[in-house]
């Protein structure tokens, strides 16, 4: 165990909830206690380390692709990773 916390927001779980994504929202967050820097890096790091960052959930069945956005707090311990956004993605553009 890597020893990040990783949660969800009242709002992102709200949202997810509306959109059918609970599941797969639960299975990410158990993923970013493992791997806390998944997806790409928005913007800059701060000086205290801490990064925004976005990943996607690939469609499947009636689940619509998703982009997940989520705070990375490397300090103070123990690291923390909260997700914040979920919103429907429509994929790369020209799609």
């Amino acid at each position: 165990m890597s020893g990040v916390i990783a949660a969800v927001t009242v709002r992102a779980a709200e949202r997810a909830k509306a959109l059918g994504a609970e599941e797969a929202i639960e299975v990410l967050r158990q993923e970013l206690e493992q791997v806390p820097r998944l997806g790409v890096l928005l913007g800059s790091a701060r000086q205290d380390g801490s990064e925004v960052r976005k990943t996607r959930i690939e469609p499947r069945g009636d689940l619509p692709g998703l982009a997940v956005a989520y705070v990375y707090t490397p300090s103070p311990p123990p690291p923390t990773v909260a997700i914040v956004a979920v919103t429907p993605d429509d994929g790369p553009p020209g799609e």
